[in-house]
């Protein structure tokens, strides 16, 4: 049953995103707008809404595992349905892309800034940045982005069921829009390990959705460290599995100076493929785990 949500989730999504419908992030401000005001530096804050976070995963577990014995747990199933798709996706950044490749075919580096700048980290949207700085910075982000929106519900989902999915979506929804600095900081920090088991599922998916060689024969120089962040490790990780100098501009100029012009999209379309091939490897294990029953 969980495998037939997360199928329907991702093509509902899908369809969502193409049209650029329900952005999880505008509901999600919405919801947290009235926030209760930082207290205390968010202390305050703190003491009542991590055990409500807590209470409320575990309502979802017991709700999820009460109602399991009624119609083959139909009822949790539509509950995880419905977070799924309304808590993922990223509609909103077909446009951008798509008017970034082609100011940068142009050689307009100004307007590609400016037409993917709010997708950019927030640290890094009035940088002066070089052209190969703004595109590894824009790769990353989208990888970034894909795996918290797409892969990060959907492990936990597949692990814990409805439960999983309140875990993270609403862990994400703190880390990014509550509005106090404390509680933003306390739930990035628990979102980061939660995402360490999934993030490096995705990582070894990149190597067996593009290039395994060239990812398992990366250099011990430019191997993730600890301290690296998320949307570092997945980017070296993606650099890695992607051949063709994809996600290394310096040595694709030097490689192919004539199709410069191209590597924008070139570029971008090769992650995108990359991340789409890593989704349908995770469908396809998630299917050999139903067939054997290790799935519900």
């Amino acid at each position: 049953m969980r495998l037939l949500v997360i199928l329907l989730a991702w093509m509902l999504r899908r369809q969502l995103d193409a049209r650029g419908w329900l952005d999880p992030g505008y509901w999600q401000r919405r919801l947290l707008e009235h926030a209760p005001p930082e207290k205390d530096g968010g202390r305050g804050t703190l003491r009542w809404l991590l055990p409500l976070y807590g209470l409320l995963v575990v309502l979802t577990g017991l709700l999820s595992w009460g109602t399991s014995g009624i119609a083959g747990g139909l009822w949790a199933s539509l509950l995880a349905l419905a977070l799924l798709v309304a808590g993922t996706g990223m509609p909103g950044w077909r446009a951008p892309l798509r008017a970034y490749s082609a100011a940068w075919r142009t050689g307009d580096m100004q307007a590609a800034w400016h037409h993917v700048s709010p997708l950019l980290p927030v640290e890094q949207r009035g940088a002066a940045l070089a052209p190969e700085q703004l595109h590894l910075s824009l790769c990353g982000a989208l990888i970034q982005t894909t795996f918290e929106r797409y892969f990060l519900p959907l492990f936990w989902y597949a692990l814990l069921g409805p439960a999983g999915v309140v875990l993270i979506l609403v862990a994400l929804m703190l880390r990014d829009h509550y509005p106090s600095t404390r509680v933003r900081a306390r739930f990035g920090r628990w979102v980061h390990w939660l995402a360490v088991p999934p993030r490096w599922l995705l990582s070894f998916s990149f190597a067996l959705a593009g290039d395994f060689s060239g990812w398992s024969g990366e250099p011990r120089n430019r191997r993730p460290r600890r301290t690296d962040s998320c949307g570092e490790v997945l980017l070296i990780a993606a650099g890695s599995a992607l051949s063709s100098y994809a996600l290394d501009p310096a040595r694709f100029q030097a490689h192919d100076p004539d199709g410069w012009p191209d590597y924008g999209h070139r570029s971008l379309l090769a992650v995108r493929h990359l991340l789409n091939r890593s989704l349908l490897v995770w469908l396809a294990v998630l299917a050999v785990l139903a067939l054997m029953g290790v799935l519900p």
